[in-house]
């Protein structure tokens, strides 16, 4: 049975990395075996649950709860796909040894993510776990993976590639190289081989003409791959869970995004309110009545309840706008505010409170 797939979106700042490996954490205590999976490039997944991750699962162990953890790095995880798409150890070998190979991998927009989705796939119907949650890295721009299968799969049609590697044919090689032809047509295809080849550099054009070239063998087995995704991506069983905060721009991020995914015909399955602040705690008040007498005790403690009850008008507001975002079925959790600076603690806290949300099965 495929295992069911969780994807973590958020502005920046907004605590989802922590988020993330939370939810994950909780699903683990659920009894579910549970794979959290980062391509955000900072380590604070790894900091949170106190292990040094990398590009293989690893098993975790926090607060009397399994689950494993991995964070594909970029550079590798590119060359782990090359090996994985060609079978042939020579084309694999041209391919790592083009000079433009590493240029393209790391230019194109969302290679990464793409690939890393690719893997998930593949864990997804590995039968080793029961869920998977993807942290995507904080930007706006987090949902924007989700075209890239479309976007590629255009890229792979076989006349798109042959047009690409006719063109860097054309314009990388020599005027002799070319066939002897004459009138208007010719010359213009002469003038942008000219024209490209200045521009890029006949090398270039040339690595990246051999690149393209071994590409087309393999560009069913890719093209199977994007479709995958593509499917695996819109899946009614995929999980969206938007992470925001209480501040202006944290909402005006988290309105973007449940926008980004409507377009799409996806829709955000919960909305997580981090640092949400409630009623004051029965100290307050008790400690009010203890120094009433001492002027200067009091004055501060007058400006800590108007702080607070400022802080959870905040939190008021931003609950009343998230729910004004999606539709009322959608479960929408504020996670408090806490003072602790260790992650893991933090982790734990927040795994408790995701630990009955709906999102899990509970209340």
């Amino acid at each position: 049975m495929s295992a069911a797939l969780t994807v973590v979106v958020g502005g920046g700042g907004v605590g989802k990395t922590t988020t993330s490996a939370a939810l994950a954490l909780a699903f683990a205590r659920a009894g579910r075996r549970t794979l959290v999976v980062t391509v955000d490039p900072a380590r604070r997944l790894a900091d949170a649950l106190g292990v040094q991750i990398g590009i293989e699962a690893c098993p975790v162990q926090i607060d009397g709860a399994h689950l494993w953890a991995r964070m594909p790095d970029a550079h590798k995880s590119v060359d782990l796909f090359v090996s994985w798409l060609f079978d042939d150890p020579a084309a694999r070998t041209r391919v790592f040894e083009n000079g433009m190979y590493r240029e393209l991998s790391n230019a194109l927009a969302g290679v990464h993510e793409l690939i890393s989705v690719a893997f998930i796939d593949h864990e997804l119907e590995s039968g080793r776990y029961d869920e998977v949650v993807l942290d995507t890295a904080p930007s706006r721009h987090a949902l924007e993976f989700l075209d890239y299968p479309a976007r590629l799969g255009r890229m792979l049609e076989a006349r798109t590639l042959e047009w690409m590697v006719g063109l860097a044919k054309l314009a990388g090689s020599t005027l002799d190289d070319r066939p002897d032809e004459r009138g208007l047509l010719a010359w213009g295809k002469k003038r942008v081989a000219h024209l490209v080849s200045n521009l890029v550099g006949a090398v270039a054009i040339r690595d990246i003409a051999a690149l393209f070239s071994e590409f087309m063998p393999v560009r069913e087995k890719w093209l199977h791959l994007v479709r995958r995704v593509e499917h695996r991506i819109a899946l009614p069983s995929t999980r969206y869970v938007v992470v925001t905060g209480p501040s202006g721009s944290s909402l005006d991020d988290a309105a973007y995004l449940i926008g980004q995914l409507r377009e799409r015909s996806l829709h955000a399955s919960a909305v997580l309110l981090n640092r949400a602040v409630g009623a004051p705690p029965p100290w307050v008040g008790a400690l009010g009545d203890k120094i009433a007498s001492e002027p200067a005790l009091g004055d501060a403690l007058t400006a800590y309840q108007r702080e607070y009850a400022a802080r959870e008008g905040q939190t008021r507001h931003a609950l009343g706008a998230l729910g004004g975002m999606v539709p009322k079925k959608t479960p929408l959790a504020a996670l408090p505010a806490l003072k602790s600076s260790d992650p893991r603690e933090i982790l734990i806290t927040i795994a408790g409170e995701l630990g009955g949300s709906a999102l899990l099965g509970g209340g």
